[in-house]
C-alpha cells in the first residue's frame, strides 16, 4: 500500500500519455527507420548497426499479439514505452525534491516535448531507450543515497547500465558519467568489480545477434554470425564512419547552437523559459538535478567531439532523437522554477501564478499535439505501394534508401502487395546478398555494385527498374526513363519518358501533407517531396519548363529546408526567365547548407553571367574555403580577371 501511494501520481501521469499518444499514434508504417523496424519485429531479423537485440525482443512480443496490423501493433509498443516513461519521469522528479506543482509541471513539458512524442507514435527504439534512461536515473539517485544504497541498489543500477548499451549506443555516455557518480560515493575495487560483472551480465544480450544471424533471416544487417563481426557490427563498421568532418571551431558553435535550439523548439517556450528561470531558483533541488544534467549533456558532447556533424536539416533530424535524456533534464529545471517559484512568491499571488503557468504549458501541450498527431496519417504506406503499382507484372526493383527499400518490402512481403515483383537492395545487407558484398570493406562496394548491375541489365528476361538511378550507371551510358517514382534503365535508347500517367491525376506533395509541411518532420518530407520532383523531372525533361515551375516551387515549399530543393527550383526559375526567384532561392540554399560549396558555386556562376564578376569571384573564393579544388581556384582566378584585379587573379592561379 506504500509502494501504491507512492506511484499514485507515476501511475496516473503514465495512463494520461498512454490515452494521449493512442490517439496520436500512426496506423501504419512510417517513413524512415520505422519500416525496417517493424520488418525485423516480424521477421525477427536483424536491423541496421548496432542491431538493438533488447527492442527487437520485446517488438516481436507486440507482433504476435492477435490484434490490429503489424504496423500498428509495433507502433502501439512505443506508445507503450513511452508512458512508462512518463510515469518514470514523473517519480524521478519527486525523488529529485520537486513539489506535485513542479513535478505536474515538469512532467507536462516533458511528455509534450516533440522529441517525446514523436518516438511515442512511430515504430522506433528511441522511446525504449528514454524509459531505460530514465530507470537508470532513478536507480542510480537509489544507489546514491545513503538510505537506500547497498548490494542490492548497486545490483539494480549497474545491470540496468548494461541495457542501456543494448538500448540504444548514445546511451553509453550517461551511464558512464552516473556509474563514475554511483562508484565515488563509497570507491572500492570489490564494488568496481561487482559493477562490472552486473553490466556484463545485462549486456551479454547482444549475443542474441549471432544467434539469430545464424538462422539466415531474410533481414539481417550486418550477418553477424561470430564475435568478430558482431564486434564490427557494434562500432558500426559495416554502416559507415561516424565522423563527418574535421575539427572547426566554427562549426563546434554551429553545432551546439544547433542542438541548443533543438531542444528549445522541442520543450516549447514555456516550457524553455522557465528552466532557464530554474537553473536559478531551483533550491535544494539543484543538489540532485546537477548531476542528472552532466549525464545527459553528456549526449550532446559527444555528438559534438565524435561526430562533428554538419548543422542542416538533414543531419539535425538524424540526431535529434538522441536529445531526449537532454529534455528530460530542461523539464526537470522547469519544473524546479514553478515548484520553488510559487514557493517564494507571496501567498496571495501563488493560485494566479499557477493558473497562469497550467494555462500556458496546456496551451503548449494543444500546439505540439497539432504537430505530433499522426492518427490516420498513411503517406508512407501510400508511397511504398506507388512505387510498386508502377511497374508492370514479374518487374523487378532495385532499391536503395530507406524508404524506398522498407516501405515496399513491408508492402509486398508483410501485406501481400505486388508479390510479383523482386525486390533488390543495392546496398546488399538486406534481403540476401545478390551483389556478393558480405564480409567486403564498404569503399569497395561500389565497383562489384555496378558490375552486377550492368550484368543483370544485359541477361535480365523482364524489366528492370530502379527507384533512384545510380550516378555510376548514369555515367557508363545506361538510359533510365522516368515513369513516376520509378525509372526504366535500359542499355539500348529508351523510348521517350511518359512521367505519371496523364489521365489520371497526380498529387502535389503539398497535398499530401495535411495541415501543412511544417508540421512533419525531415524524413516525412523527404518521402512527400518525391510526387512533386517526379512530375517536374517529368516536364523538365520534355523542355515544358513553364509547366514545370509550378512542381519545383511545390517541391520547394515541402523541402522548405532543403538545399536541392530550392537549387532545383532557382534552375527552374532561371529557365523561365526569373532572374529574381533564382538568386532569392540561391541565396536561400546557401543559408541551409553553409557547409556545401555548390549553392556558392551556383550563386558565383549567376553573378559571372550577370556580368558581376567581383561578386562572382567572392563566391568562388567562399565555395573553395569549404572545399578546397582547382576547379574552383580557377575560376576564382577568371573572375577576379575579369573584374579588373590582377594581383588577386594571380593569387588564385597559384592554386589552380
Amino acid at each position: 500500500m506504500r509502494w501504491t501511494r507512492a506511484g499514485a501520481g507515476s501511475l496516473v501521469a503514465a495512463a494520461i500519455a498512454a490515452f494521449v499518444y493512442g490517439v496520436t499514434l500512426s496506423p501504419s508504417v512510417g517513413a524512415g527507420d520505422s519500416g525496417e523496424l517493424i520488418l525485423a519485429a516480424h521477421s525477427l531479423g536483424i536491423p541496421h548497426p548496432p542491431g538493438y537485440p533488447l527492442w527487437l525482443l520485446l517488438a516481436r512480443c507486440a507482433d504476435l499479439l492477435p490484434w490490429g496490423t503489424v504496423a500498428l501493433r509495433v507502433n502501439a509498443l512505443s506508445a507503450l514505452f513511452s508512458a512508462v516513461a512518463v510515469g518514470l519521469f514523473y517519480r524521478l522528479a519527486a525523488r529529485c525534491g520537486l513539489s506535485r506543482s513542479g513535478r505536474i509541471a515538469a512532467t507536462l513539458v516533458f511528455a509534450g516535448s516533440t522529441l517525446v512524442w514523436d518516438a511515442a507514435v512511430q515504430a522506433e527504439v528511441y522511446a525504449l531507450a528514454t524509459a531505460v534512461f530514465l530507470a537508470l536515473a532513478l536507480a542510480a539517485m537509489r544507489a546514491r543515497s545513503k538510505s537506500t544504497a547497498g548490494p542490492r541498489s548497486d545490483a539494480v543500477f549497474f545491470f540496468l547500465a548494461g541495457l542501456a548499451l543494448v538500448a540504444h549506443q548514445t546511451l553509453l555516455f550517461p551511464a558512464l558519467a552516473l556509474s563514475a557518480w554511483v562508484l565515488l560515493r563509497r570507491p572500492s575495487a570489490g564494488r568496481a568489480a561487482w559493477a562490472l560483472l552486473w553490466t556484463v551480465a545485462a549486456f551479454s544480450m547482444v549475443l542474441f545477434l549471432p544467434l539469430r544471424s545464424g538462422a539466415n533471416p531474410w533481414l539481417d544487417w550486418g550477418h553477424d554470425r561470430n564475435l568478430s563481426f558482431l564486434w564490427d557490427n557494434l562500432l558500426r563498421r559495416s554502416y559507415g564512419g561516424l565522423r563527418q568532418n574535421a575539427f572547426r571551431v566554427n562549426l563546434v558553435v554551429d553545432e551546439v547552437v544547433a542542438i541548443g535550439g533543438l531542444v528549445a523548439v522541442s520543450c516549447g517556450p514555456i516550457g524553455s523559459c522557465l528552466a532557464a528561470i530554474g537553473t536559478v531558483i531551483s533550491g535544494r533541488a539543484k543538489a540532485a538535478l546537477l548531476p542528472l544534467t552532466w549525464a545527459a549533456l553528456t549526449v550532446p558532447l559527444a555528438l559534438v567531439a565524435f561526430l562533428a556533424f554538419t548543422p542542416d536539416a538533414e543531419h539535425l533530424a538524424q540526431i535529434s532523437p538522441f536529445l531526449i535524456p537532454v529534455a528530460a533534464v530542461v523539464a526537470l529545471w522547469a519544473g524546479a522554477c514553478v515548484g520553488n517559484g510559487l514557493r517564494l512568491t507571496p501567498r496571495i499571488a501563488r493560485a494566479p501564478l499557477a493558473a497562469v503557468c497550467a494555462v500556458a504549458l496546456l496551451v503548449t501541450l494543444g500546439l505540439q499535439y497539432r504537430l505530433c498527431d499522426r492518427a490516420g496519417f498513411r503517406l508512407p504506406e501510400r508511397y511504398g505501394r506507388d512505387l510498386l503499382s508502377m511497374l508492370p507484372p514479374d518487374a523487378i526493383l532495385v532499391v536503395d534508401g530507406d524508404n524506398e527499400t522498407f516501405l515496399t518490402a513491408y508492402v509486398s512481403r508483410v501485406e501481400g502487395f505486388r508479390p510479383d515483383v523482386t525486390l533488390i537492395n543495392r546496398r546488399g545487407y538486406v534481403f540476401g546478398d545478390p551483389y556478393g558484398l558480405r564480409g567486403v570493406p564498404r569503399p569497395s562496394w561500389g565497383p562489384i555494385q555496378h558490375r552486377v548491375d550492368m550484368e543483370r541489365l544485359r541477361t535480365a528476361k523482364v524489366p528492370v527498374y530502379y527507384a533512384t538511378p545510380p550516378a555510376d550507371m548514369v555515367e557508363s551510358g545506361v538510359r533510365f526513363a522516368d515513369e513516376g517514382l520509378v525509372y526504366r534503365a535500359t542499355l539500348m535508347p529508351a523510348e521517350a519518358p511518359h512521367g505519371p500517367p496523364s489521365q489520371e491525376p497526380w498529387p502535389k506533395s503539398s497535398d499530401l501533407l495535411p495541415g501543412g509541411p511544417e508540421r512533419y518532420d525531415y524524413v516525412t518530407r523527404k518521402l512527400a517531396i518525391g510526387y512533386s520532383g517526379a512530375r517536374a523531372q517529368d516536364l523538365w525533361e520534355k523542355a515544358r519548363y513553364a509547366e514545370a515551375l509550378p512542381w519545383f516551387e511545390d517541391a520547394a515549399r515541402v523541402g522548405f529546408d532543403f538545399p536541392s530543393a530550392r537549387m532545383n527550383l532557382s534552375v527552374a526559375a532561371a529557365a523561365a526567365g526569373k532572374p529574381e526567384m533564382t538568386l532569392s532561392e540561391l541565396l536561400a540554399a546557401l543559408k541551409l547548407a553553409p557547409y556545401d560549396p555548390e549553392p556558392s558555386a551556383r550563386l558565383a556562376v549567376l553573378f559571372a553571367v550577370a556580368g558581376r564578376y567581383r561578386d562572382a569571384a567572392f563566391y568562388f573564393e567562399r565555395a573553395y574555403r569549404i572545399r578546397p579544388s582547382a576547379e574552383l581556384a580557377g575560376n576564382a582566378a577568371r573572375a577576379w580577371t575579369l573584374a579588373g584585379e590582377r594581383k588577386r587573379a594571380e593569387y588564385w592561379e597559384a592554386k589552380g
